[in-house]
């Protein structure tokens, strides 16, 4: 690796080295966020800007935000496909709101005012509490491969030229384009959906693996997974952690705990506070139509043992997340590995170093993506710079009668399950 200090890298830059040698010390700019407080993220990648789905949408909490101190605040930590979306929402966050904009009510949300999600690491390592929302990591993977699988190549193109070379790679080079291919063919060296007409290569295999260990990046949400999420914070970090399965029960305990107020969630307001979000209209997915399996997420017996298998060292890590949480007792981390044994049998009882494979060793991508003041590669400093700011989502359109719109709805992808779960 070559690694680069900030300000090194600074005096190379002719717009930032009159920064980077004068007399005061570097400052984030922030010159993209809402507020005037200082932007992390920006401290760490001096020449990027903050995306929008970072940030606090409502004027009132941009105005709460100036109020928390560094030390008091809450670093919302967002492992795509487990739920976050939904719960980012609540706390105020832009992600795929909509036209919502509305912070819920609480303490929780107030406090929770800088997130941590893939390669935008915008929270203070000094942070009080670190905040997870994690799910079964089963099921988490099987939403992540639908949620970027590709409508076509063209599609592709227009629509996501940052991805295209990764997504292409894997879904469309390689015969993934669906969930039991993916494990049959690239995991264990059958054929899948159409017979012999697919021979396994020795690449696609090695995609498939490294994909699923998040080891090489193919798809976004396999890659920026549990383990890296973990690995990323900041060294004893206190953890707080809501448990997508159980979630209105795993917020209220968490609003009590920081001295909130007692069940402030109830089954009547749950449902307003959480809609479900960021699902992916399948019926506009040309693969639904030639589907060859009863429903997007199928899978085999074999293959949900060999998907389980692969996914080893990332049930460790979702593991560890539960039991570094704050939050959560005895009692309901092993609630959660019971519910995981459901589907994933002995691997939800494996520790790290009995899995298949090893631990992965991620200190490079760690710097490359989560990157730190000190030190940054130069290659990450030159790949955020071609990134821009995400544009906010379209409002969700209803088309045709209410009958018309739940059928498609029951096709659309949703991280599994309705939410809140425990209602």
């Amino acid at each position: 690796f070559v690694f680069i200090s900030i300000q090194l890298f600074a005096t190379r830059e002719k717009p930032i080295s009159n920064i980077a040698n004068s007399a005061k010390p570097l400052q984030a700019t922030n010159r993209f966020s809402h507020s005037d407080i200082s932007s992390p993220y920006e401290q760490i990648f001096v020449v990027e800007r903050l995306p929008a789905y970072q940030k606090k949408k409502s004027p009132e909490a941009q105005q709460i935000e100036k109020t928390i101190s560094p030390t008091d605040r809450i670093c919302f930590v967002h492992v795509g496909k487990s739920g976050g979306s939904t719960v980012g929402c609540a706390l105020g966050f832009g992600l795929h709101c909509y036209n919502n904009t509305k912070m819920m009510d609480g303490l929780l949300p107030r406090r929770t005012t800088n997130m941590f999600h893939a390669d935008c690491y915008d929270c203070y390592d000094e942070s009080a509490n670190f905040l997870f929302v994690v799910r079964n990591p089963l099921e988490r993977i099987k939403s992540a491969f639908l949620y970027e699988r590709p409508y076509g190549i063209n599609w592709l193109k227009n629509n996501y030229p940052q991805y295209y070379e990764r997504r292409k790679a894997f879904y469309m080079d390689c015969p993934f384009r669906f969930l039991e291919d993916w494990v049959q063919i690239g995991l264990l060296g059958k054929t899948g959906s159409r017979g012999s007409k697919y021979a396994v290569s020795e690449e696609c295999q090695e995609i498939a693996r490294h994909a699923v260990w998040g080891t090489r990046r193919y798809p976004e949400h396999l890659y920026f997974n549990y383990q890296f999420h973990l690995e990323g914070l900041p060294e004893n970090a206190k953890v707080l952690t809501i448990r997508n399965e159980h979630l209105m029960n795993d917020w209220n305990q968490i609003e009590q705990y920081i001295g909130g107020e007692k069940d402030i969630l109830t089954p009547e307001n749950a449902e307003a506070a959480f809609p479900v979000i960021n699902k992916k209209n399948m019926t506009k997915d040309p693969s639904v139509r030639i589907d060859p399996y009863s429903s997007p997420k199928y899978l085999s017996d074999e293959s949900t043992h060999a998907l389980c298998r692969h996914l080893c060292n990332e049930i460790v890590s979702y593991k560890k997340i539960l039991r570094r949480s704050l939050n959560l007792n005895h009692l309901q981390i092993e609630e959660s590995i019971t519910e995981l044994r459901e589907s994933c049998g002995k691997y939800a009882d494996y520790e790290e170093g009995d899995c298949h494979y090893d631990m992965p060793d991620i200190k490079g991508k760690l710097l490359n993506f989560r990157g730190y003041v000190d030190k940054v590669q130069l290659e990450a400093v030159e790949g955020h710079k071609q990134r821009l700011e995400n544009p906010l989502p379209p409002s969700k359109r209803i088309i045709g009668t209410e009958e018309e719109q739940e059928e498609k709805d029951l096709l659309m992808d949703d991280d599994a399950y309705p939410l809140p779960y425990s209602l």
